[in-house]
């Protein structure tokens, strides 16, 4: 089984009622406007993926669509709950206290304190550039004295 998993719609579909995420992907869409999950599974995608990289402690998994089973759960949340925000849908009580665990867990991600399940394909890391010494700038002495400006 792999570490690593990418967001879908069954996904939301195993978290909340079937038709209630239908009807949060559907409504109210502007005329052309497509689905807007693919858009909103992005955004989250690369919030979690943001604070996992910026630890400086986990390797991400190179499909940048993807993110660590431990985290499915509040990825899944989260995106039901920018859904229901574009409906202008008030946030019931179990996911108010939702909304507090997952900007608690991005802290923790972002200080390296949370677990993340290793990544399927590692992404290989960026080379960071050592520490150089700043250069030094120096000139000679500028004497402006009587003798030194004669005939000016």
């Amino acid at each position: 089984m792999p570490n690593w998993f990418i967001i879908s719609a069954a996904d939301l579909n195993d978290h909340k009622v079937a038709a209630l995420v239908d009807a949060l992907r559907q409504e109210a869409l502007a005329a052309g406007q497509t689905d807007p999950l693919p858009r909103i599974v992005a955004e989250v995608t690369n919030e979690i993926r943001g604070a996992i990289a910026f630890s400086g402690r986990y390797l991400l998994d190179a499909d940048a669509a993807a993110l660590p089973n431990s985290l499915k759960e509040i990825a899944v949340k989260k995106a039901v709950r920018v859904l229901k925000g574009r409906l202008q849908q008030p946030l019931d009580k179990d996911e108010e206290r939702d909304a507090e665990v997952y900007e608690a867990r991005l802290k923790a991600l972002v200080r390296g304190e949370w677990p993340v399940d290793e990544p399927d394909t590692p992404l290989a890391p960026v080379p960071v550039q050592s520490a150089a010494s700043s250069p030094r700038i120096s000139s000679r002495r500028r004497e402006f004295t009587r003798e030194c400006q004669e005939g000016v």
